[in-house]
């Protein structure tokens, strides 16, 4: 007896005119034509034209994009499968149409040239110092052997190996010493602030040029008039403010999760059927993750299923990250981290679905902001945070940064949880002489994440399912 229902539990079309009908409702607007001449292709190739049509595995439909790449070549295969794919959900269930899918990703795909790591490219920035110089500033690595308290970070290194190359650069052209002093400082902040360089950022290259200075040449190198051109522009940017954060980008952190949970919403209605939905519920679950978990870029883009994020009993989160994704000393790294247990049940919500039904049309990795273009890759920290000024940019008509949003989640924390202002630094992860001793501001920690999870998610109610 053939099946005569999808994987859904819905009756499958037992003719041409069932699946016209059904598809009209699934796909307003759409024509059917080119999807049903497409899956009669299929059909014909499996040897079996009878209606309903037997649910394909992921054997056929690949053993169907290669024989018909082989024939007619990739593009055209690829785009009989999409026609496929469109069909798939009335023909056979949503989750076919997600395989289909992934077999259409996995064929478009090309094996990436791995990219560098933060070491890798912090020694590419030494290697443009002069020669006598790279061993030293290498030693401060913590891939390389030494006591630990003595290292710096890779990106720390990197930075510093570009803003002494680029001092080197400019004395070399100008003729001047290389050896830092006031007046050659002063020369070269007022050239950076002609290129259009900020106050902040002087102060930053400056400072990177000593301390390297200090490491490669000279330990114990000290200027009074260095230290005087450094504190001035410093003084600079505290009056000036930062010039990527702006009054409009006070955005409330509620209103970023809602604009998540939004698109996670639109997303559920329209099924997990391919890798664009699944896209759009990424981006969703990645402003809400963003507002609910205030942190770095850096820490977001460690995120992964099973080892950083743990769903426990509803509606409580695990989220676990290292000392070396954060944002401290190097010494620290080893014996910090971040261990928080959210309670938000929307959070809980929309992790539980994303791993069951929407996660696995990206690859089978366990990376929680997966790649679109990279199988198995997550979306570096650099684009992760381009992605979320773009999502806010287009759904709040203002461009709000990763760290922006930890700075609107610390300031409606202090606004609307009680002792907010004091929590706030603990919910940001943040470590320092204005805070409390660490051991008391972890116990803090675990607080502010935990009201402040529980605030946002209690503003709506939760869907928990998908349509399928």
């Amino acid at each position: 007896m053939r099946a005569t229902k999808s994987q859904s539990g819905r009756a499958a079309p037992s003719s041409p005119e069932e699946f016209r009908d059904a598809f009209g409702r699934d796909r307003p607007g759409v024509d059917p034509g080119p999807v049903l001449r497409s899956v009669r292709g299929f059909s014909e190739w499996r040897g079996d034209m009878g209606w309903p049509m037997p649910v394909p595995d992921r054997t056929e439909i690949s053993g169907y994009l290669d024989a018909l790449s082989a024939r007619l070549g990739a593009e055209y295969a690829a785009s009989e499968l999409a026609y496929i794919q469109l069909g798939a959900p009335v023909l056979w269930g949503v989750p076919v149409a997600g395989m289909i899918g992934q077999v259409l990703r996995q064929s478009r795909c090309t094996p990436k040239v791995a990219a560098q790591s933060i070491d890798e490219r912090a020694r590419s920035a030494i290697s443009s110092l002069p020669d006598e110089w790279q061993g030293k500033l290498i030693a401060k690595l913590i891939s390389e052997p030494g006591p630990h308290s003595e290292k710096w970070s890779a990106n720390h290194v990197q930075s510093v190996a570009h803003a002494l190359a680029r001092w080197c650069r400019a004395s070399a052209v100008l003729g001047r010493e290389v050896r830092p002093s006031g007046s050659s400082f002063h020369v070269y902040a007022t050239d950076l602030r002609a290129d259009g360089v900020s106050d902040r950022s002087v102060s930053d290259y400056l400072s990177r040029i000593v301390s390297a200075f200090r490491v490669v040449a000279d330990p114990g190198f000290r200027s009074a008039g260095c230290d005087h051109v450094i504190a001035r522009h410093d003084g600079l940017a505290k009056v000036a403010g930062r010039p990527t954060k702006t009054g409009a980008q006070i955005v409330g952190a509620s209103t970023i999760f809602d604009l998540g949970v939004e698109l996670m919403d639109t997303a559920r209605e329209k099924g997990p059927r391919g890798l664009h939905v699944a896209r759009d519920f990424r981006n969703g679950l990645l402003l809400s993750f963003a507002a609910a978990l205030p942190q770095r870029a850096r820490a977001l883009s460690h995120l992964s299923f099973g080892t950083t994020v743990m769903l426990l009993e509803k509606p409580y989160v695990h989220v676990v990250l290292p000392g070396r994704v954060l944002k401290m000393r190097e010494a620290k790294k080893r014996f910090a981290g971040y261990d928080k247990v959210l309670c938000n049940s929307m959070l809980w919500s929309a992790l539980d679905d994303y791993k069951r039904s929407v996660r696995p049309l990206f690859d089978e990795g366990p990376a929680l902001f997966p790649s679109m273009i990279d199988m198995g890759a997550a979306i570096t920290s650099a684009q992760l945070g381009r992605l979320v000024g773009d999502l806010t940019c287009k759904h709040l008509g203002v461009r709000v940064s990763i760290h922006r949003v930890r700075d609107n989640a610390a300031t409606e924390a202090s606004e609307e949880i009680q002792s907010g202002g004091y929590l706030a630094p603990a919910l940001l992860g943040n470590k320092s002489a204005g805070t409390t001793r660490d051991s008391y501001d972890h116990a803090q920690g675990m607080r502010a994440a935990r009201e402040h999870g529980a605030r946002i998610a209690g503003l709506r109610s939760a869907p928990t399912t998908l349509r399928v």
